[in-house]
């Protein structure tokens, strides 16, 4: 009896130990984070004001009621932004004669950080809906008041950092919280049919990346509908989401999961002047096709049919990762490694009796004459999802260890919570300095 109660003693001990260790961990990795966000705060508070900026607003007539109502922290070049306000009306007013046409009376409109509310007032206008506002900066919560009052019962106005919304997105999933609901209040919608119209200018990458983590890896629960954007961006960021040369180039996963589940396309353009803050210039950027003095006014629709079925959708995540296929990885001696003999099924351009016809689809692009010298990069992005369906669809795919890696490998969002909470720490920093085409990718 006694040895039994010191076994009880000593394994409660342990559990104790243990909770005790993980609390703490997670406890730590707020106030690390709390910390930082307070830095961030007073670097903000006592910013260094660009005199060319100033410069730019005192010369220019259409700023001269509005410079001495511009937060300090505007006034400030930015290495990497973390949002872009509008400060020119025209802009606006012509931002919203591009965009009116595709509103619907049945879709809400949301407009992210609107600021000053030029384009909202334009917004309210062109139609007649109610406006859903997020403003991520308290400081303009007076001049979006006063529209609520000039515009009674039409402006849903709540402070918060929507473009954001895949740092509370990582926290629910953190402790089970239920913060994208209380985001989105009755915005929030499990229908993917249920379309929501987002305007905003979007000085990162973050924001589509959450949509394609959203219905990669939680397409069954996904509570924005099917979102419509209308998003203010810079030409480069467009470039690497979309252009066919980084997808053969630099097999990415982003740009290649952007474009199998959205359609896009430039709507307009603005002059980037027209936005606060201004960015650094970069003496090292990359040549470009899109004129760097504007910002592109881009229209992004999830596309109405998924690539593959849903449940595939984390294997095509982990297909399109370089660690599985690189640019110059051999095709067929790859997929041997998981399916000895498939080659056959390749060169033959034919398959086996009984592969699961429900994947693959007659309006697949079809693939060149394949050999043991066939590389990835030789593919284009049609060309590798035919090779994905194909191979997912052959009856030995289920017995190979293909799954069960990719399972090994899911990100910490799309995975259940375990002890590791220095783990989810480390993940959180990675997902938010994931910004930009030149830095580590968080899918």
């Amino acid at each position: 009896m006694q040895l039994f109660s010191g076994l009880k003693i000593y394994h409660l001990n342990k559990i104790m130990n243990k909770t005790f260790l993980r609390r703490s961990k997670t406890i730590g990795f707020w106030i690390r984070f709390r910390h930082k966000a307070s830095a961030e705060l007073r670097d903000e508070n006592n910013p260094k004001i660009s005199q060319d900026v100033l410069k730019f607003l005192y010369n220019n007539d259409d700023y001269k009621d509005l410079i001495d109502r511009i937060p300090k922290n505007l006034l400030k070049r930015y290495k990497t932004p973390e949002t872009m306000y509008m400060i020119n009306k025209k802009s606006a007013k012509l931002i919203c004669d591009t965009v009116k046409c595709h509103f619907d009376k049945n879709a809400p409109i949301v407009e992210v950080n609107p600021g000053f509310g030029f384009l909202t007032e334009e917004i309210l206008q062109c139609q007649e809906n109610p406006v859903y506002l997020y403003e991520h900066a308290k400081y303009f919560d007076p001049f979006l008041c006063e529209l609520q009052k000039k515009y009674p019962g039409r402006i849903n106005y709540k402070i918060a950092d929507f473009f954001g919304m895949w740092k509370l997105a990582f926290m629910d999933k953190m402790d089970e919280g239920t913060r994208i609901q209380e985001l989105l209040g009755d915005l929030a919608s499990q229908s993917p049919s249920k379309t929501l119209k987002i305007l905003g200018a979007m000085p990162g990458l973050s924001f589509v990346k959450h949509l394609i983590n959203t219905i990669v890896f939680h397409n069954t629960t996904n509570e924005i509908g099917h979102p419509d954007l209308f998003i203010i961006m810079p030409g480069h960021h467009y470039e690497f989401l979309t252009d066919s040369s980084i997808q053969l180039g630099k097999h990415r996963t982003v740009p290649s999961l952007f474009q199998l589940l959205f359609s896009f396309k430039i709507l307009t353009k603005v002059p980037k002047l027209h936005f606060l803050p201004w960015s650094v210039q970069q003496s090292n950027k990359k040549p470009s096709l899109m004129d760097d003095h504007f910002l592109y006014l881009v229209n992004i629709t999830q596309k109405e049919k998924l690539p593959c079925p849903p449940e595939y959708l984390p294997l095509l995540w982990y297909y399109f990762k370089p660690q599985t296929f690189s640019k110059t990885t051999r095709v067929i001696p790859m997929l041997e490694q998981w399916i000895p003999g498939c080659g056959v099924w390749l060169i033959t351009g034919q398959d086996p009796p009984d592969t699961i016809q429900h994947i693959v689809s007659s309006n697949d692009a079809a693939l060149p004459h394949m050999t043991i010298f066939t590389e990835f990069g030789d593919l284009s992005l049609q060309q590798k999802l035919t090779l994905f369906k194909r191979f997912v669809s052959w009856p030995e795919f289920e017995q190979c260890p293909f799954r069960s890696t990719m399972e090994s490998n899911l990100p910490k969002f799309a995975t259940h919570l375990n002890d590791d909470e220095d783990k989810s720490e480390a993940h959180f920093e990675e997902l938010e300095n994931s910004d930009s085409e030149n830095e580590p990718e968080n899918l």
